[in-house]
Order: structure tokens, then sequence, then C-alpha cells
């Protein structure tokens, strides 16, 4: 009778260790999964606000320094999120590190500096976060010809590899991050071993100290997402000021380190006891969250292009205030936008000049921006230009 005790107590633990798996996964600990989830970096665009000798100001991040990319990326961190491959070809984000025999996963091992950013539809629902930044990124697509395999670890990754009870390939990703040098630090790994793993640490420890030197340049990127699912249970956070996009579609506001919401005159009506979870919502929320942000830059775009326009109207109409005035207005639209802050530098140069029509300085200026300054101009404008400093 007591020889059997322990064939008992094995069998117990087996059937325990099964329960409490299948507990886990009835009590969807595992479908609730809510972690900031890897994606393939998307530029990002907007404006973000700044500040500088106590004052608040604001900049398009394109033509941000890199003393103000710092201070907009503000955050630091390590993360290893480990996804399962489904049965349809996604990836299941879950909080597991061991792995199950026969079955994919995809190990990214993420450096970022980076900035979280809440994002909230017109109507004042939650979509959730975003993580912007720069960083670098260590990713292994592996199969497991065993179970029990600790993944979450890439020592014990380069370790299975070497004993064969993983297969699989290894990327090595610098996001954001431009530099000669860095280029030539990336290393070339062709598979998974314990020395493949161990250069590519090597290297991006190197490439991280990079990051702060004068000649690398940053450029922000949609790195990391948290969608929510469960955004409809939410009441609206405050009110979204009516765009003049014309948009009803429902489209995202981005909100930096807070949140906004719509005008529904419904929102937050609805009994959250007597919502349900609609599975196609997150879904949603994935895609508004990777390429949000970059709906106020095309409008601004145009809208400097408009401006820019007006602008020549007046220059070739010989109203010096009003070009300078407008200009102005191009450059705080879109910081950057084509060659009019020079133009605009140029002609207060010479504004005392141009204040008379009839000035011989204004063919000179026509000629100077022909010259100099013709990028993106369109054929119209530049043959304009062409006459007014011939004639």
């Amino acid at each position: 009778m007591n020889r059997s005790l322990p064939f008992f107590a094995i069998l117990f633990l087996i059937f325990a260790c099964k329960s409490h798996q299948k507990l886990l996964e009835e009590a969807n600990t595992y479908s609730n999964f809510r972690g900031f989830m890897p994606i393939d970096p998307i530029e990002y665009h907007d404006e973000i606000l700044l500040s500088a000798d106590g004052e608040l100001y604001t900049k398009d991040i394109k033509v941000m320094n890199s003393e103000e990319i710092f201070q907009f990326l503000n955050n630091e961190t390590v993360l290893v999120s480990i996804g399962q491959v489904t049965a349809e070809g996604g990836i299941a984000y879950l909080p597991v590190t061991i792995t199950t025999k026969n079955s994919s996963y995809k190990v990214t091992m993420d450096y970022m500096k980076f900035a979280t950013l809440a994002e909230v539809r017109q109507d004042g629902s939650f979509v959730g976060f975003r993580r912007v930044g720069v960083g670098l990124r260590l990713i292994t697509l592996l199969t497991a010809n065993e179970s029990g395999i600790n993944i979450g670890d890439l020592s014990s990754i380069g370790l299975a590899a070497k004993q064969g009870s993983i297969k699989g390939t290894m990327m090595i990703e610098v996001v954001g991050i431009k530099s000669r040098e860095v280029t030539t630090l990336l290393p070339l790994p062709s598979e998974i071993n314990q020395t493949t793993i161990q250069n590519a640490m090597q290297a991006l420890a190197t490439i991280k100290s990079k990051i702060y030197d004068e000649e690398t340049e940053l450029f922000p990127q949609v790195m990391a997402i948290k969608p929510d699912s469960t955004s409809r249970k939410r009441r609206p956070l405050a009110t979204v000021p009516k765009t003049d996009t014309g948009d009803n579609t429902g489209g995202s506001n981005h909100v930096q380190g807070g949140g906004t919401s719509g005008e529904n005159p419904r929102a937050g009506q609805e009994d959250p006891a007597e919502v349900v979870d609609d599975p196609t919502l997150s879904y949603g929320n994935e895609i508004l969250l990777q390429i949000g942000g970059t709906k106020n830059t095309v409008s601004k775009f145009q809208q400097a292009k408009n401006l820019e326009r007006t602008a020549f109207d007046y220059l070739f109409d010989r109203k010096i205030d009003q070009v300078i005035a407008t200009l102005d207005a191009a450059e705080k639209v879109y910081p950057g936008f084509h060659s009019v802050y020079d133009i605009n530098r140029l002609l207060r140069s010479a504004k005392e000049d141009l204040q008379d029509p009839n000035s011989p300085r204004w063919k000179e200026v026509y000629t100077r921006i022909l010259k100099d300054y013709p990028w993106k101009l369109s054929d119209e404008i530049l043959e304009r230009l062409e006459n007014e400093a011939e004639g």
C-alpha cells in the first residue's frame, strides 16, 4: 500500500498541473491579456508639445532637433514579448514563456526610448495606447520540437537551438536611428545559436550607446500598441472640439499625455452592464493605433501649400507686408515646408526697399528666388518668376 503512494502522488501532480492549465484557459487568462504588442515600425507624424525657458510651444516632429526629440521621448524600457502563431497565421501575444511541442513562436526583444500616447475616437471612446520612439529590436522566429523550453530567455533559446530542440531564424532591427556608424556596427546573423545571439547582443549594446552622438539622427516610429477591446463600456473622457475635416467616420484623435472625446449626444448613455464586447473592435483599434496621427499632418501640408500659393500671388502684386505675413503662417502651419523659410528671410532682409512697388529690388528678388529657391514650386509660379525677372 505504501509503495503505491509515490505513484499516486506523481499522478496527482500531473493532473493538478493539467487542471491548473485548464483553469487558466477557461478563466480567459490568455485571451484577456492586454500587454503592449510590438508592431512593424511605422513612421509617426504629428505636432508635439514642448517647453523651453518656461514657455510651451508646438513643433512638427519632422523638424525637431535631437534635444527636442529627447525631451519628447522621456521613457526607456527593455521588453520581451512572446507571440504564438495561431492556426490562422496571426500572432497571439500571451503571458507565457514555455513552449508547446510543434508550436511556432515570435519572440521580440525591444529596447525603446519612447513616449506613450493615448488615442480616442471622435465619439470619445477610448482606443488604446501607442508607444512612439526609437530603439533596437531583436526578433527570433522559431518552431519548438519539444515542450517545456523557456523561450523568454535568449540564452535558453541559444542552448535549445544548439541541442536541436528548436529551429528558426533571427532578425535585428534598428528603429528610427540613422547613423553611418550604426550601419557599420549592425551584424548579419545567419542562424540562431549561442554565438550569433551573443554577437547580436554585444552589437545592440554598442549601437545603443550611439543614440546620443551628435551625428546620429532620430526619427520616432510607432513601435508598440495596446488596443482596448472594451472601450464601448467606458464613458467619454471629455469633449472633443468639432473639426473642419468633414469626416464623420469615427476617426481618432491623438492625445499627448491625456485624453479627449467627442460630441456625440448619446455618448456615455449606455449602461456598461448591457454592453457586449465586440470582437471586431480590438482589430479596428489596432489599425487606428498604428496609422493614427497622420491625418492632421496631411491637412497641414495642404494648408501650407495653399498659403504658399497665396503668398506668391501677393508677391507678384508686390504687396510685401502681405507676402511676409502669409509666409509666416505657412511656416507656422508646416515648419520646413518647401523653401518658405528661406524665401521669407530673403524678403525680410529687403523689406524696407520692397515697400515701394516700383523699386528695382523686386526684380532682384524674383531673380534670386528663381535661382536659389525654386524647389517644389509649380511650373506656373516658375514661369511668372522668370517673366517678372526679365520684364
